[in-house]
């Protein structure tokens, strides 16, 4: 190979590199984010532990490198980790309760990917639309369109859905609330992201992330809740 061909190739590499690095880690498949009649226990190897772990892993919780499909300690500490942070008996047993639980997020997790897509989508008033959101606007397309039960509906009527989540419990795909017009008086929704971030419709920048403790918005935080 010319010197000039492996300038030109060692430039491609780089290229490619840098954008990888801004591309997200693929999630999940969406045949891995369904539920299993299986209990899952320590000491068990199947095709479920593997997809256990595949999902452990895409959420941040498995940290081998590989996917084994046998549930040792290493998985059941994955599992514990899981379930303290989303506030389900840490047991490392994995019923029905923990594979409803990390089959949402999996799906919660495709949902916040996909949208990110539609960053900067301009706001509309009553929008729920790719032609424009406003905040529970854009809540209802995007769980319609992951296949997430949702009706049309204000931020306040949302707020009344689902379970409470303190600020410290947050997971991806939590909705937050906030009162922006009257203190106390509930009238704008975001999805939380993760890392103190969250997403919403904004009528200044459109759909945009946002952080959740900003002197604009940590001020008018009322609280969060988890439908799904």
């Amino acid at each position: 190979m010319t010197r000039s061909k492996q300038i030109i190739v060692s430039a491609a590499i780089l290229v490619s590199v840098t954008i990888n690095s801004l591309i997200p880690a693929p999630p999940a498949s969406a045949a891995s984010a369904s539920t299993s009649s299986m209990t899952l226990t320590q000491g068990m190897t199947s095709s479920s532990v593997s997809t256990l772990q595949s999902n452990l892993k895409t959420l941040g919780y498995f940290t081998y490198p590989t996917i084994t499909g046998y549930f040792g300690t290493i998985t059941a500490q994955a599992v514990k980790d899981y379930q303290k942070a989303y506030l389900l008996s840490p047991t490392g047993v994995v019923d029905t309760a923990t594979q409803t639980s990390i089959s949402h997020s999996i799906k919660k997790r495709l949902l916040l990917d996909d949208a990110m897509n539609f960053v900067h989508v301009p706001y509309l008033w009553g929008g729920a639309t790719p032609q424009g959101f406003d905040c529970s606007g854009f809540i209802y397309y995007m769980f319609q369109k992951h296949g997430i039960p949702a009706v049309r509906t204000t931020s306040q009527e949302l707020y009344n859905t689902g379970s409470a989540v303190s600020q410290a419990n947050l997971q991806p795909g939590d909705l937050v609330f906030f009162a922006i017009a009257s203190p106390g008086v509930i009238d704008h929704v975001g999805f939380y992201l993760g890392n103190g971030q969250f997403l919403s419709a904004t009528r200044s920048a459109g759909i945009y992330p946002q952080s959740l403790t900003s002197s604009y918005w940590g001020p008018k935080y009322m609280g969060s809740k988890r439908v799904y």
